[in-house]
């Protein structure tokens, strides 16, 4: 009798573990908490040296900023910003900025709507995944033929 308790006990702790395998992972994403001024903090992951596929690079950059959201340190040139506000019904509108070393402020790169559905954020074929989202950190998942990457973003409290 003990052997089948103990083999019951082992079954049940296998099932909670697998079920508690994506629990943090969110099915839907708040627009309104998804809004505003997002710093990239990290970004890791890996993609393929050559056309051929038969090489993998792996990467994984901290970004730091100051209490102003200036960026600091030796990657200060490759530091990004976004901002993210509701463009309409399930429509977000995404404008990445860069930091400029030699002028020392944010330039405007590039924007974009993308659609917002559930934890997705979907540009055309281009699907970005939310992994995590707090009120201060957001973490995007990505997959496509080139690699895979995982960025965190944080909001900065002034």
């Amino acid at each position: 009798m003990k052997k089948l308790i103990d083999y019951l006990l082992v079954v049940v702790m296998l099932f909670a573990l697998q079920s508690c395998s994506n629990d943090d992972e969110p099915k839907h994403v708040d627009p309104e908490h998804l809004s505003g001024e997002w710093y990239l903090t990290n970004i890791r992951g890996w993609e393929y040296v050559d056309d051929a596929h038969n090489k993998k690079s792996e990467f994984n950059e901290t970004f730091n900023f100051n209490g102003k959201g200036i960026p600091v340190g030796d990657n200060a040139i490759d530091a990004h910003k976004i901002y993210i506000s509701i463009a309409g019904p399930g429509y977000m509108n995404i404008t990445d900025y860069y930091w400029s070393v030699y002028n020392k402020e944010w330039k405007f790169s590039q924007s974009g709507e993308v659609k917002l559905k559930d934890n997705e954020l979907i540009d055309g074929t281009l699907k970005v995944t939310i992994t995590k989202l707090s009120d201060t950190n957001m973490t995007t998942y990505q997959k496509d033929e080139d690699g895979e990457t995982y960025i965190t973003y944080t909001k900065l409290l002034y």
